[in-house]
This record gives C-alpha cells, structure tokens and sequence, in this order.
C-alpha cells in the first residue's frame, strides 16, 4: 500500500501469522526485527535488524507491531515511543504489569499516538452476536454468567516444546491468566465495567511449567450481576463457552462449534445462529484491517484501546492478589 511502512517486533507463531496476514492484505512494505537478526527463510527478501533502535534509524515507519513475549511488551513501547511513528499495535496483553500499562497510558496520551490491543475476539462473529442480543435486552435483565476456557498446554505450539516457551514462565509473563486473558476482557466488554473479584489459581497438574494452570474466579459487576471466570492448561479437547442467564431467558456461546443458541421464557424454542465457516485466522485478519485503517479521529468500535486493556489486566491483577490474601478485591 502506497505511505505505508510497517514494522513487527517479534516473529513467534503469533507475529508470523501478522505478518502474513499483512501480505494476505496487500500490505508489502514490511521489515522486521528479531532478537537473532537473522533472515526468516519463508521471507527471504524481507529486511531483518537486530533491534529496534537500527530498524527506526534506517527507515521511516507508518506502522507497528509488537508481538513479543508479554513482559517484553512495555520496552518494546517505551523505545518505539522515541520515534515519530503513531500507529502502534500490542498484542495482548498490553504487558504484564498493571504500572507498566499505566505508563504506556501516559505516554499514549502525550504523544497523541494511535494504539491498540489484540483482543483479537472483539471480532468473534458469535461474540459480537451475543453483544448485539443482549444489547436488545432479549434475554431480559442479565443475572449471572459462566465463561470457561480450557487447553492443553502442550498442544498449542506442536512444534515448540511447551516447557520452554512463555507459557510455562513468570519472567516472561507466562501462566494460564494472562496467556488467556480474553477471557476477562470480553467479560468486561460484555458485563463491564466490574465491581469485584475473588480469585483462585494454582499450579496442579503435571505440567512441568513455573505458572498456574488452573484459575477459577467469581466477579461481581457494578450492576450486581454475578459470573464466573474458568480458565486452565489441561482440557485435551478445546473447551470455550460462555453461558449467560438472563430473568428472561439464556445465551449460550460455543466457541468450538461457532454457534450461539438463545431461547426466553415466554418462546422456549431454541435460536441458532451459525457461522462454521468463519476460520479462525479471520478474526486476525479483520482486527489488523481495522488497526491499518484506523486514526487517532476514525476507529472500529471493536479494536480495544489502553483504557480497556488495562481493566482486564486489573482484573487479572487483583485475582492474583485475592488468592494470595484469600480476599474479595473491589476494583
């Protein structure tokens, strides 16, 4: 695309699939910093630096993509932010520490830049239809929901021995609440903003990681309702769901088998609506669409800004802090 050059920080499963995507959309003027320097042998004409102070010194950037390790995510910023490139994207979470998000917050705002978050499921087609039916109050008043997310750790990457990625690392801001973090940001986004949490994770199983695997926790939003926030590493079969009760009927979000069902109490007729054939990596491609065609003055309703994401990293903060102190947190 003519005037626009991007740049990715970080080529892990993640930030290949970007620049891919990125291809896929037609965008080629592409470089790329990895922390080896060295050439990706599918992108051979690509050009590669070492970090991002040769890259900015060498080119003149549009755009950028962090896709780095969690706890690499604020550094990444903080040296990016030096230089006068205003669209920037992080992948989630924004960083792995509440005060770190807060500074890229500052930042953001006095330098007037342009920033998203890859919250990625914002662009869910069964999701973004559980919004708009619960915007139109179908199911009446909501009372209580149930999100659950569970996979097998060693799955995810086949090709990468789980023991030693970010997953199974604190220093790299690993464990199965940040890594799915989603989890508690379309909670937000659906049920927000939240009034409480009480938060219970541990490591358990024979998953031989330093993070917690399994992560159970009960929140309270500002108007009372109640819901209940599962996550883990273990589930051999993918399990993503979502169910909402309402004081006129239910929802039930399946993320596996994209569907959405819903019925009410006066029609008990189950409503389905289906979209099996909306991939997953179409969700990436339509968020970095968004993100490319986005401005400081015109921005999807969908793409999550700072504000958003730091209210998810909260909650994930203060659900760690409730399992250390064995308390309720109010936000």
């Amino acid at each position: 695309m003519k005037n626009v050059k991007i740049l990715i920080i970080g080529l892990g499963s993640i930030g290949k699939r970007h620049l891919k995507n990125l291809i896929y959309l037609g965008y080629n003027d592409i470089v790329l910093v990895r922390r080896n320097g060295l050439v990706l042998p599918d992108f051979p004409n690509l050009k590669t630096y070492a970090t991002i102070n040769k890259a900015c010194e060498n080119n003149n950037f549009t755009h950028v993509i962090i896709s780095t390790p969690t706890s690499m995510h604020f550094d990444n910023f903080t040296k990016i932010s030096k230089f006068e490139i205003k669209n920037i994207y992080i992948e989630k979470p924004i960083t792995n520490e509440v005060d770190k998000a807060i500074e890229i917050e500052e930042i953001t705002l006095n330098k007037n830049l342009n920033v998203s978050v890859g919250f990625d499921l914002h662009f869910d087609l069964g999701l973004n239809k559980v919004k708009d039916l619960l915007e139109k109050g179908i199911v009446g008043n909501v009372c209580s929901f149930q999100v659950e997310v569970g996979q097998y750790l060693p799955d995810w990457r086949p090709n990468q021995d789980y023991r030693l990625g970010m997953s199974a690392k604190k220093e790299l801001g690993g464990g199965v609440m940040l890594d799915l973090i989603h989890e508690f940001d379309y909670v937000n986004w659906l049920f927000g903003p939240i009034d409480s949490i009480f938060g219970l994770n541990t490591q358990i199983s024979n998953l031989d990681i330093e993070t917690e695997d399994v992560s159970i926790n009960l929140v309270k939003t500002k108007k009372g309702v109640l819901g209940v926030v599962y996550l883990d590493y273990l589930q051999k079969t993918l399990s993503r769901n979502c169910k909402i009760v309402g004081d006129n009927g239910s929802i039930f979000w399946n993320y596996k088998e994209s569907t959405v069902e819903w019925f009410t109490h006066k029609n008990q007729s189950v409503k389905k609506f289906e979209y099996k054939d909306y991939e997953r990596n179409n969700r990436f491609i339509s968020i970095l669409k968004s993100f490319m065609e986005s401005s400081l003055t015109s921005k999807d309703s969908r793409l999550s800004n700072i504000e958003n994401s730091i209210k998810s990293l909260n909650l994930v903060s203060h659900a760690k802090e409730s399992n250390i102190n064995n308390k309720n947190f109010k936000l």
